[in-house]
């Protein structure tokens, strides 16, 4: 485990994308499932990602890549898939979160690898 996050910037991308689906929360409050999701999920990639600015760890990013897929699912297994905006929402921000954090792990395995020619 490196203490050294691979992409501040995509870390911090994550930061406020789960921010904004925080705030999505109260927007989405006709329909209380996905109200409570955006604001569950939306809290936890929060967390997550403060955490990994503060000390990395491959769980942060594999723990937000199961957010992010869990906030593409979750329209379609709680029941809201047909209302639009509630969809998109959660289905955009968990594509970007997800693909986010394949991404800094992808970083920070090739990062971990030693090149041959450092190996001899």
């Amino acid at each position: 485990m490196t203490s050294e996050v691979p992409s501040k910037g995509l870390e911090w991308t994550n930061l406020v994308l789960g921010a904004g689906l925080t705030c999505a929360a109260f927007a989405l409050t006709e329909l209380p499932a996905a109200a409570w999701n955006a604001g569950i999920v939306g809290l936890l990639i929060v967390c997550c990602s403060a955490v990994a600015l503060y000390r990395y760890g491959a769980w942060a990013e594999w723990s937000n890549l199961a957010l992010g897929c869990w906030a593409v699912a979750a329209p379609f297994l709680l029941g809201f898939g047909s209302a639009q905006a509630e969809m998109w929402t959660h289905v955009l921000v968990g594509l970007c979160v997800a693909t986010i954090a394949i991404m800094q792990l992808s970083s920070g395995r090739k990062a971990q690898i030693p090149s041959k020619s450092n190996a001899r």
